[in-house]
């Protein structure tokens, strides 16, 4: 007895440690690119590595969420202009004075500038003639390419400036700014952290992926769950066969490559369909639509069809019961069709660099760009920490199907 129990505790240690080693070689790929995100100045491939990484720093993590550099801001602004100025004819001119401006997103304040400017015209409906010092407030579009690392302004364009209140020595103007301003080494620009978040790269590229993504899988349950429910329960010719065809159908489809892709790309340009989101995320969605039923019909087969007729005798809709029963019961493995529906719509680079501009593309399609910078100094703690960023979210869908399903309801028949 005490022999068998004692080969019992080493087997079990034993296959813990094979269960460990084998977590350990899944893991460590993710653990080495963790510790070049934390390690400024890493690169990827070297004779040196530490477990524990040295001179830990978050820079690359906050160059990619909160870094300006490279980008475009183009806002709408309020502020206030003062300076020395006169009103004449009709004309509003300012010899030297300062502009200041605040960009807001929502309730919350994204950036503020400062411009030195001088020799602006206004047009302003007063017949009075005034000279002094002009105090008044202005709104307008503030167009931001580069900021220096001193913190002053690169390059910017401020226009469609209008006075919406001012006053020179007594005299009232208010009216619009002739030309444009363009600051260039001059002045000064603050952001936020709500502002530099919201007009980083990674920010923009997010937007775009979590549209594509959010769309994805609302298009894939609103065919999938209709169609794994006819397919499970409803009786018609050729129901046995047509969606394993399907399914065989769609991976020969598949395997044509650059010939579906180029066919593709003719039918969405030759539609006007090119550039546009939802476009992407209806192809993303029909091409899950053949696994994701085969998937959800067999976890449907699992369900009693007693609950069906027992809502069909209480005189329901195949549409409600699809809604309060089938909804309620088959959670669990609708979050597995979401999952893999987002997973779908987030990592696929190859049709959104093909039917997308630059500006509606999505994360996956930036972080292949920026392998583009091998052997020209990619900045490889930069790319890490985006690559790490940018598999969070798919990560957390994990996290949030799994403790669900796990608390989900238990499908089971009903009491005889």
């Amino acid at each position: 007895m005490m022999g068998r129990r004692k080969g019992e505790v080493i087997k079990t240690f034993t296959l813990t440690l094979i269960a460990i080693f084998v977590m350990f070689i899944i893991l460590f790929p993710v653990y080495y690119i963790f510790t070049v995100s934390i390690t400024p100045g890493s690169t990827l491939a070297t004779t040196e590595f530490h477990l524990i990484p040295r001179n830990v720093s978050l820079d690359s993590y906050r160059e990619v969420l909160f870094g300006f550099s490279g980008s475009k801001l183009s806002e709408n602004f309020t502020g206030t202009i003062e300076g020395s100025a006169h009103v004449q004819d009709g004309k509003l001119y300012l010899v030297d004075g300062t502009l200041k401006g605040k960009v807001k997103y929502g309730p919350f304040t994204g950036l503020t500038f400062e411009i030195p400017v001088k020799g602006l015209t206004f047009d302003v409906s007063t017949a009075q003639n005034a000279q002094g010092r002009l105090k008044g407030e202005v709104s307008g579009l503030f167009v931001l390419t580069r900021v220096n690392e001193d913190g002053s302004i690169g390059f910017a364009i401020v226009r469609d400036v209008e006075l919406k209140s001012g006053e020179v020595e007594g005299v009232k103007v208010s009216g619009q700014m002739e030309k444009y301003v363009v600051a260039r080494n001059t002045g000064t620009v603050s952001f936020t952290n709500i502002g530099k978040f919201v007009n980083s790269k990674f920010f923009g590229y997010l937007k775009n992926s979590l549209i594509i993504a959010t769309l994805t899988v609302l298009l894939a349950l609103l065919f999938v769950v209709p169609a794994a429910y006819a397919f499970s329960r409803m009786k018609f010719f050729g129901r046995d066969h047509v969606l394993y065809f399907y399914l065989m159908f769609t991976q020969v489809a598949g395997g044509l490559g650059i010939a579906g892709l180029i066919a593709l790309y003719g039918m969405v340009v030759k539609l006007g369909l090119y550039d546009k989101l939802p476009v992407l995320s209806f192809i993303y969605a029909a091409g899950s639509v053949p696994f994701n039923t085969w998937l959800l019909k067999g976890y449907i087969d699992s369900i009693s069809p007693d609950f069906d007729e027992a809502a069909l005798v209480d005189g329901a809709s195949y549409l409600q019961i699809i809604r309060h029963v089938l909804l309620p019961m088959a959670l669990p493995g609708i979050a597995t069709v979401a999952i893999f529906a987002f997973i779908g719509g987030w990592t696929e680079f190859i049709l959104a660099s093909l039917l997308l501009t630059e500006p509606n593309q999505p994360l996956s399609v930036w972080i292949y760009l920026l392998l583009g910078g091998i052997g020209r100094g990619i900045d490889w703690s930069y790319f890490a920490a985006a690559a790490l960023l940018f598999a969070l979210p798919v990560f957390l869908m994990f996290m949030l199907a799994q403790n669900y399903i796990r608390s989900g309801l238990t499908v089971g028949g009903l009491k005889e």
